[in-house]
């Protein structure tokens, strides 16, 4: 019984959720995570950071990293994607337009996650993203491993249903 999700499953999942748990390797060799919003297109997921921040500094030093995503809060509800591969900076315009263009229909289709917010954080939160260079980072869908909990239940219910027809 496969829990995993397909390969338009992934995809759909991606597009749906805001946050990305980012794990970047350290100096010293210890991971640490970090929250991320993140927007998917072409098969990678992407997120910017300031570029004196400690994730794009790892990022910097060792690109090996692993995405997270997950939903659910009860076991046949719980669903995720996990991404390993290399982190890249993207500098093509072309891209970075394509990617701008990609998060603005996301925030379109289910929230910016920043509505009614009080204007005091607003105008901090654009003061702080405005502070220092910033670099736009990408991981392409290398290596993907899913799951899907919600099939367990399907598949069991189906066993049953089979069962109780014998």
């Amino acid at each position: 019984m496969a829990t995993s999700l397909t390969p338009e499953q992934v995809r759909e999942f991606l597009q749906t959720q805001r946050t990305l748990i980012l794990s970047t390797v350290k100096k010293d060799g210890a991971p640490v995570a970090h929250a991320l919003w993140f927007t998917y297109l072409d098969d990678a997921v992407y997120f910017d950071t300031q570029s004196a921040s400690l994730k794009a500094r790892n990022i910097e030093r060792d690109g090996r990293v692993c995405c997270l995503v997950e939903a659910g809060e009860k076991y046949f509800d719980l669903r995720g994607v996990m991404i390993q591969g290399r982190c890249v900076p993207v500098t093509d315009p072309d891209e970075i337009a394509r990617v701008q263009a990609a998060k603005e229909q996301k925030n379109a289709r289910i929230g910016s996650g920043l509505e009614d917010m009080p204007e005091w954080f607003s105008g901090s939160r654009e003061q702080r993203r405005e502070r220092g260079a910033r670099v736009l980072l990408k991981v392409p869908l290398e290596r993907v491993s899913s799951w899907n909990f919600g099939q367990v239940r399907d598949h069991y219910e189906a066993r049953m249903a089979k069962d109780a027809g014998c």
